[in-house]
C-alpha cells in the first residue's frame, strides 16, 4: 500500500510540475512580477468570504442530497466538506471525497457506503449545474460564442465530444435510476470478462450510488438541489470576477471583463481540473487560466498572476478550515489518508 501511495504522490507532482512548465512557456518572470504589482489586496477579504460562502452552500446542498434518508447535522456536513477539501489540496489522486465519506459515515452513523453514494450524486449535480451555467453564458454573452467560433478544429471537437458525453451521462443515469438491478448485473457481467475481482468490487459501489440517487425520488427536492448547485457556481463566477478586478485586468478592447466572461473562465478552469490528479489544482489552474484569458487579450504575465493569487486564496481557505475541523474532531490525518487510499478501486 505504501508503494501505491508513493506512486500517487509522484503522479500528482509530475502533473503539477508539467502543467506549470507549460503555463510558464513563453512567459517571462518579470511579466508575472509586473502582473502581481497590479494586484489590489483590498479584494482579499471579499474573495475569502465568498469562498467560505461557497463551501457553506456545498454543505447545505449535501444535506438535501441525503433526503429521504436522515439528514446529518449542518455542522458535521460542513466539517466533512472542509476536511475533504483539505485532503484534496494536500494529497494527489483526489481522495478527499473518500475521506469525508469516512468522517460523516463514522460521526453520523449513516454508513460510509450511503455517504459515498450521496457524494457521487453531488458530483453529478455539479456537472449538471456547470453545464447549465455554461450554456447560459453562451446564450447571453456574444463574446463567449465567438470563443467557440474562433477556436481550432481540435477545440470544437473537444467541445462537442464533451457535450455528447454529458448527454450520454444523463441518459445512463436515468436508465440506472429506472433499472438499477439490470444495470448493475450488466456491468458486473461485462467487467467479469476481464476481472472478476473488479466485478465484485463494483457492485457495492453501484448500490451505494443507488442509495445516493434516492434524492431524485422527490421532484421538489431535485429542483432544490439543482438550483442550489447553480447558486454555488454563480457565486464562484462572481468570486472569479472580483479576482480579475483585483488585478485590473482588461480585455483586448480595453474594457474590464464582464461577469459572464469571468463565469466562463471559472467554468473552463473547473472542468479542466476534474481529471488531472494534481493536489489543489496547482499547475492545472495556471495553465488553463493562461490559455483561456489569452482569448480575451490578457497578457500571460497578468493571467499567471491572477491564477496564482486566486488558486492560493482558494487553497488557503480550504486547507486552513479543513485543518481546524480536523483538529476539532481529534482525527489523525495519516490514518484518514490511509483509509481513503485503501478504499480506492
Amino acid at each position: 500500500m505504501k508503494f501505491k501511495k508513493y506512486i500517487n504522490l509522484a503522479i500528482g507532482l509530475i502533473f503539477s510540475a508539467g502543467f506549470l512548465l507549460l503555463a510558464f512557456y513563453n512567459i517571462q518572470l518579470s511579466d508575472v512580477l509586473a502582473g502581481f504589482k497590479k494586484f489590489n489586496p483590498w479584494y482579499i477579504l471579499p474573495i475569502v468570504l465568498i469562498t467560505v460562502g461557497y463551501f457553506l452552500i456545498r454543505a447545505f446542498r449535501w444535506g438535501l442530497i441525503f433526503k429521504p434518508h436522515p439528514v446529518p447535522s449542518f455542522k458535521n456536513l460542513f466539517s466533512g466538506v472542509m476536511i475533504g477539501v483539505m485532503v484534496n489540496n494536500l494529497v494527489p489522486a483526489k481522495i478527499g471525497e473518500l475521506s469525508r465519506a469516512f468522517i460523516l459515515g463514522k460521526k453520523e452513523k449513516t454508513g460510509i457506503s450511503l455517504t459515498f453514494g450521496t457524494i457521487i450524486a453531488e458530483r453529478i449535480f455539479d456537472f449538471l449545474a456547470l453545464f447549465f451555467c455554461f450554456f447560459a453564458v453562451f446564450i447571453f454573452s456574444p463574446a463567449e460564442r465567438e470563443f467557440l467560433n474562433s477556436t481550432s478544429v481540435a477545440g470544437k471537437t473537444a467541445f462537442f465530444t464533451t457535450l455528447s458525453g454529458f448527454l450520454l451521462l444523463i441518459i445512463l443515469i436515468l436508465f440506472f435510476k429506472l433499472r438499477t438491478g439490470l444495470f448493475i448485473k450488466a456491468v458486473e457481467s461485462f467487467l467479469g470478462i476481464f476481472s472478476k475481482g473488479l466485478a465484485l468490487k463494483i457492485g457495492p459501489w453501484f448500490n451505494s450510488f443507488a442509495d445516493g440517487l434516492k434524492c431524485l425520488d422527490s421532484f421538489k427536492n431535485s429542483i432544490e438541489i439543482f438550483f442550489t448547485s447553480v447558486l454555488q457556481w454563480a457565486l464562484m463566477g462572481f468570486c472569479t470576477w472580483l479576482a480579475l478586478i483585483s488585478f485590473n485586468i482588461h480585455g483586448a478592447n480595453g474594457a474590464p471583463l464582464s461577469l459572464f466572461s469571468a463565469s466562463f473562465v471559472m467554468i473552463i478552469i473547473t472542468l479542466g481540473c476534474v481529471l488531472p490528479p494534481s493536489p489543489g489544482g496547482i499547475g492545472t489552474v495556471q495553465l488553463i487560466s493562461v490559455l483561456v484569458l489569452k482569448f480575451y487579450g490578457v497578457s500571460g504575465g497578468e493571467a499567471m498572476g491572477f491564477s496564482i493569487v486566486q488558486n492560493f486564496l482558494s487553497f488557503f481557505v480550504g486547507t486552513v478550515l479543513g485543518i481546524i475541523f480536523l483538529l476539532k474532531e481529534s482525527l489523525n490525518l495519516t490514518e484518514l489518508i490511509k483509509f481513503s487510499e485503501e478504499k480506492q478501486i
